[in-house]
């Protein structure tokens, strides 16, 4: 997993089958940063295409939105 900010946008690069420790050091890692930094656009890279990284990557796609009501999108 590979983190940049780039012309205002938090990119997440991520290249791991993602499990519940891996969505939950994602979300607190990404969810600091968006807090210290008024970040308000995201774009999660899933380079994998698994069902289950798709599937925690919406769940942390809701919890986004509940905190922070900033953009987000996931390619």
């Amino acid at each position: 997993m590979e983190l940049y900010y780039q012309n205002e946008t938090l990119y997440v690069d991520i290249d791991t089958l993602l499990d519940e420790g891996n969505l939950s050091f994602l979300k607190n890692k990404i969810f600091k940063i968006v807090s210290d930094y008024d970040i308000d656009h995201i774009v999660i890279l899933n380079r994998t295409k698994k069902a289950l990284n798709r599937y925690y990557l919406k769940q942390f796609k809701d919890e986004y939105y509940d905190k922070f009501h900033g953009r987000i999108s996931i390619r």
